[in-house]
């Protein structure tokens, strides 16, 4: 059993914080907080072509973050590859000692830096854990009797800020039943809507990482616009506060407000644990979690 899942099991508040495979092969930088976060955190999240822009292959980031001593949280996304090839990393992932697994359906290839790029989708997210399922009872998706069974922590993504929420209610349930055994939601601030989302879940004992977000300048601004405040519901007072600052100052005080969130988030026990994105910068996690008080 990894040391991931041991640690939710046992109910401590835990804490991942996310990696960026670079965009080329120097990970010095990618691994930097590997070694500065040792022991403050339960292991790593590692994208796979995060937001439709390709980077290092995250197959290839994980076992390099588990070489340099760290648990890892791999993502795999429906977009890039069909069943072969997700069966095939599955395996690939298992033989490499990677067992902890986020499996999603990934951001549309418009959204990113290879529009042109033809995405695949050949399995859709709920399908993606019941074929990894299936590798963990011995056989591939189409029923064929494997050499030796992988054993996998599954991840499943879920959105507790959906407008209308019931369709996501919805496919919840279907990750669920798909063996889906903790749930990662995108970046969270209106905790209002995450207290309503845990009420409607709460006959469901799962493991849920909250995510929590350290803004930069460009999404500030695009917030500030209304355009980013679409897609997350930024609170207007913490746009304010930011807006209109230097780059790193926005980056600096974003690191102490999601540091607040997270502490009320354990306060409140709305979550299991979080799930940290600042840029994948040691001093911006080590700054969210001095304001939490972890």
């Amino acid at each position: 059993m990894s040391k991931f899942r041991e640690t939710l099991d046992a109910g401590a508040f835990t804490v991942v914080a996310e990696l960026k495979p670079p965009k080329g092969i120097g990970v010095d930088d990618m691994l930097a907080p590997v070694k500065e976060m040792s022991g403050r955190v339960a292991a790593f999240g590692v994208p796979d072509n995060e937001h439709a822009r390709m980077r290092l292959s995250a197959l290839a980031a994980s076992r390099l973050v588990k070489d340099a001593g760290a648990e890892v949280i791999l993502h795999l996304t429906c977009r890039d590859r069909n069943r072969l090839g997700l069966e095939s990393d599955l395996l690939g992932a298992a033989s490499l000692g990677l067992e902890n697994l986020l499996l999603i359906s990934g951001d549309y290839v418009t959204l990113g830096d290879h529009p042109q790029a033809k995405p695949v989708y050949d399995a859709d997210s709920v399908q993606l854990l019941q074929i990894a399922q299936g590798l963990m009872d011995g056989h591939d998706s189409v029923g064929l009797p494997l050499q030796g069974n992988p054993a996998f922590f599954l991840g499943a993504a879920v959105i507790p800020e959906a407008e209308p929420l019931a369709p996501q209610l919805l496919k919840f349930e279907k990750k669920l039943a798909a063996g889906a055994q903790f749930f990662v939601t995108p970046p969270v601030f209106d905790l209002e809507k995450l207290r309503r989302f845990r009420e409607k879940i709460a006959a469901h004992p799962v493991k849920l990482l909250v995510s929590v977000k350290v803004l930069g300048a460009e999404e500030v601004a695009l917030a500030a616009a209304g355009t980013w405040r679409k897609v997350y519901s930024v609170p207007l007072e913490l746009v304010t506060d930011l807006a209109g600052k230097e780059p790193e100052e926005i980056l600096l005080k974003g690191a102490e407000a999601a540091g607040r969130l997270v502490k009320q988030l354990k306060q409140e026990k709305l979550a299991d644990g979080v799930y940290l994105k600042a840029k994948g910068r040691p001093d911006l996690f080590t700054k969210i979690l001095e304001a939490a008080g972890l």
